[in-house]
């Protein structure tokens, strides 16, 4: 593959894989050695996000407010009045859905300096069930005035996402995707906020991807290349500020454009891009792979992703027609 640096050159066997609620809680107690205003705040949920290894760590600074997501975002915005940069964290669904009104106008509003993790993202709830599936946190989260916005596309950019999150000051929202993931960044990779990554030039189609869809698509390219189709791969973790100038540069060197996002089709990935095309008057057909206005359901991660179309076959299928 003709990938950047940063990237792992070889294929997508021999990438690692790591944890990402693992990841939550190590990096956390990293942090949490220079920071000390940083606080972590969970409603009952510290083995599910990982943040068990800060409580361990630093007792006294960490917040059980139980099953109370509403609670829990509140709560948050009170400590970051007080000078705490609190990470809070909870399922992605209830962050984003019954915590909302707390998210805009307890902390947006406020512009307080609130981290909200959204752990268990989009499919990666799998077997907890469609009423926990997230399919529209994103959406939520990026509408909201003053929120920046994160799907981070493995373990190692996850990392530096929690870190560059702690350092700025406001709301972020970042998803955590529950279960082992490749790791595709190499370890020189630096995170820039809302810059994407080009992992593959190519002139015939564009391949936009974000979270762990990134990965399905960097395995999607490995089997069209060898058909000989070249695909211009992004990889877009960051959501919100979005990167208008990486999409109207895939646009310049292909027509062909597909979204694929572990999330409902409507207002995220496959939206941002939609609304840059539409900006800009560019003449190219878009094609958005993800969930089409359904829920999830109770089922495993990989029957979900290959049922919408959003796994390695899938995207490989779409653009082959393509």
């Amino acid at each position: 593959m003709r990938l950047v640096c940063g990237i792992w050159k070889e294929g997508a066997e021999s990438m690692e894989k790591r944890n990402t609620n693992q990841t939550y809680g190590e990096t956390l107690v990293r942090l949490g050695e220079t920071r000390k205003n940083l606080v972590v705040v969970e409603a009952d949920l510290m083995k599910a996000s990982g943040s068990a290894a800060f409580v361990k760590a630093y007792p006294n600074r960490q917040y059980n407010v139980g099953i109370a997501e509403q609670n829990l975002i509140g709560f948050s915005a009170g400590l970051a009045a007080t000078g705490k940069i609190p990470f809070a964290s909870t399922f992605a669904c209830f962050a984003a859905q019954r915590a909302c009104d707390q998210a805009v106008n307890a902390v947006a509003y406020n512009n307080f300096n609130v981290k909200i993790i959204g752990t268990s993202a989009g499919l990666t709830s799998e077997k907890n069930g469609g009423t926990h599936i997230s399919v529209a946190d994103l959406a939520i989260y990026r509408a909201i005035p003053r929120f920046q916005v994160f799907d981070p596309g493995d373990a190692e950019e996850f990392a530096q996402v929690l870190e560059y999150a702690a350092d700025y000051v406001g709301p972020v929202y970042i998803r955590s995707n529950k279960g082992d993931f490749p790791v595709f960044h190499s370890p020189d990779y630096q995170f820039k906020p809302s810059v994407a990554e080009v992992l593959q030039d190519g002139a015939d189609v564009g391949l936009i991807t974000t979270g762990i869809t990134t990965n399905e698509g960097i395995q999607a390219c490995q089997e069209l290349n060898r058909k000989g189709i070249e695909v211009y791969h992004l990889h877009m973790g960051t959501i919100k500020p979005f990167d208008e100038q990486a999409v109207l540069d895939c646009v310049s060197k292909v027509k062909k454009i597909v979204t694929v996002e572990n999330h409902s089709i409507i207002g995220s990935l496959g939206s941002a891009v939609a609304e840059v095309l539409a900006k800009h008057g560019t003449q190219a057909k878009l094609v958005q792979l993800g969930l089409r206005d359904c829920f999830g359901e109770t089922a495993t991660l990989d029957y979900m992703m290959h049922k919408h179309g959003i796994d390695a076959s899938g995207i490989i299928e779409t653009i082959t027609q393509l």
